[in-house]
């Protein structure tokens, strides 16, 4: 018996329309809490409840959250508004909350088996959400002025201690450093320090000599190397500042050469946050000396006496926390790292009984806009006894001062001071119009097309319809699954876009059914035939525009990126949607139907 060769037409197997079938049902569930909307709310960690003086503290100034709820170590207050959240947490913060234990979050209205599942709403972004925009500018010049003043100093010490004498090291005003040598037959000793000193890259120092004058300038890889890790890393440090600050989905970017872009969703009173972002702080620990002639003025004026170098700086500082001391002061308890915790006690145990001063410096913007250091001695102490990589400060004017301070410490030194050049504020209303007038268009466009839809292609239609909607749901998931992507209006515009070229894909295919049809073949023949003769077609064209959206998602920040972004998911769903998907719905209903007067 010969086995038939004959072709089955229109047929998916099992396992497709099962493949179908899941990632459907779960970019469905992953868009749900989306829908579901959420609420602003503050997050209180460390605690399982509100105190009755909390609640009392609300409540009398009409602060009362809508939903409390109460987790192990957490409790989460829900707001009617994103205002009632901050004034919410600034009064907290007043009483003596350490603001590093709240946090502004959004809570998800959908119900708690959904969350507990994991899905989340999507994130929106800064033009949606309402918030602050900042753009800070990074001061290399401090970067490039203090590798001068370092190898400057390093010179003149390396020369006090071989016994050189006679040698001239100065800083010029063009950032350069400046050797002139004695006139001694033997310069050697001098340019073998000179030559170590510079560094051990052949790159990093340009040495010129004219005579007994020689001159050492950043080469200009140098520069850019120095610019770039400044750059980095205060990027870093500002993301843990912005931590710090208990802001969540914030965003920091480097823009430019010495930019930083700083989105903070949500945040419409960005004064504490301007402050605490744009400080270069430290806190440094030196032997205080009554005879010594380096002065730091302390808070009232007075000057204390101390040693040129420190004994311990802030980058040995691993944790810091602000409360009040059994004396009713505000105090800051520091956690020192391995090494600064044995910097500490062999320094203490060597000087028990004498004095050691904490000196807390910033660099502040003065009437001429420069950048000028102000340090100030926030407390002396006697050492009492051997320290180890625990202890606290005093001193400190109020519990704010006090916790401003931790978190400061908390986050690190910045390696370059910061200047905010750039503010820029958007009301949560004007967020609430631009998602609704987003939105507005997304529906009245959908809309639109499905009219379209039913009347030209009549059953045809009602499966694009189907197609349409599970596109919108499979996008809308695929944006919360997707890790750090943010809705931006820009993003909404792609998703109008991309739900726009998906009805071309199902006229792309329609069409063709309808000229086979014409040509007087069946039902079943013309779907085969659509399906097959539109596929490199729309292939080829969502290829080539994917490829546009990947590289204006690499090039691109901020809105270029939500854009491109939403761009890339759409066009995955639609070919999903509007080629597997509707031949998932045609092939049982039509695919193998002998008709040929089905009206296409």
């Amino acid at each position: 018996m010969r086995k038939s060769n004959r072709t089955v037409l229109n047929r998916m197997s099992k396992w497709q329309y099962a493949l179908l079938l899941l990632m459907l049902l779960t970019f469905t569930f992953y868009s749900l809490p989306t829908f579901f909307g959420e609420q602003p709310s503050l997050g209180l960690h460390g605690q399982q409840r509100l105190t009755t003086q909390q609640q009392m503290l609300l409540s009398d100034k009409h602060l009362t959250p809508v939903k409390v709820i109460e987790q192990p170590e957490r409790v989460e207050l829900v707001f009617a508004s994103q205002g009632e959240q901050q004034r919410a947490k600034q009064l907290l913060e007043l009483q003596g909350v350490d603001s590093a234990a709240l946090t502004l979050e959004f809570h998800s209205n959908a119900p708690a088996w959904i969350t507990r599942l994991g899905a989340d709403p999507i994130k929106l972004g800064l033009d949606l959400r309402g918030g602050s925009q900042l753009l800070i500018g990074v001061d290399v010049d401090f970067v490039i002025d203090n590798q001068t003043k370092n190898l400057v100093d390093t010179l003149r010490t390396r020369f006090r201690e071989a016994n050189l004498r006679g040698a001239s090291v100065t800083r010029t005003a063009q950032g350069a450093v400046a050797v002139t040598l004695p006139e001694v037959a033997e310069q050697e000793s001098w340019l073998s320090i000179i030559k170590e000193s510079a560094g051990t890259r052949q790159d990093q120092w340009k040495l010129t000599r004219s005579g007994n004058d020689l001159k050492l300038v950043l080469s200009d890889a140098e520069r850019t190397l120095l610019v770039n890790n400044a750059v980095t890393q205060n990027l870093s440090i500002l993301k843990k500042r912005i931590n710090e600050l208990g802001i969540v989905e914030a965003s920091v970017v480097r823009q430019g050469q010495d930019g930083i872009r700083i989105e903070l969703p949500g945040v419409h009173n960005p004064k504490q946050a301007k402050e605490v972002i744009g400080a270069t702080a430290s806190l440094a620990f030196y032997e205080a000396k009554a005879d010594s002639h380096f002065y730091i003025a302390d808070r009232n004026g007075q000057a204390v006496g101390m040693a040129r170098k420190p004994v311990l700086t802030g980058e040995h500082i691993v944790d810091a926390r602000a409360n009040m001391g059994e004396m009713g002061q505000p105090q800051v308890n520091i956690v020192l790292d391995t090494l600064g915790g044995s910097k500490m006690n062999q320094f203490s145990r060597q000087h028990v009984g004498k004095p050691m001063a904490a000196v807390f410096t910033e660099y502040k913007t003065n009437a001429q806009g420069k950048l000028r250091a102000q340090s100030e001695v926030i407390n002396v102490a006697t050492i009492q006894t051997a320290l180890g990589n625990q202890f606290r400060i005093t001193g400190i004017g109020s519990l704010p001062e006090a916790q401003e301070l931790a978190m400061l410490l908390r986050a690190g030194a910045l390696t370059a001071p910061l200047k905010i050049l750039e503010e820029r504020s958007i009301g949560p209303t004007l967020g609430m119009q631009n998602i609704e007038a987003g939105f507005t268009a997304l529906a009245f466009g959908m809309v639109g097309m499905m009219l379209f839809m039913m009347a030209w292609y009549r059953k045809f239609g009602w499966v694009a319809i189907t197609a349409l909607v599970a596109n919108l749901l499979m996008q809308v998931g695929m944006l919360a699954v997707l890790p750090g992507a943010v809705l931006t209006l820009p993003g909404i515009a792609g998703l109008v876009l991309t739900v726009g070229m998906a009805v071309d894909t199902h006229v792309l295919i329609f069409e063709r059914i309808r000229d086979r049809l014409r040509e007087g073949g069946s039902l079943a023949n013309a779907i085969d035939f659509g399906y097959r003769s539109a596929f490199h077609t729309i292939f080829d064209a969502n290829i080539t525009t994917l490829i546009c959206a990947v590289v204006l998602y690499s090039i691109g920040s901020g809105p270029l990126q939500g854009f491109s972004i939403t761009l890339i998911l759409g066009l995955l769903s639609s070919m999903i949607t509007g080629i597997w998907g509707t031949r998932a719905i045609i092939n049982p209903l039509w695919g193998r139907s002998s008709e040929r007067t089905l009206k296409v």
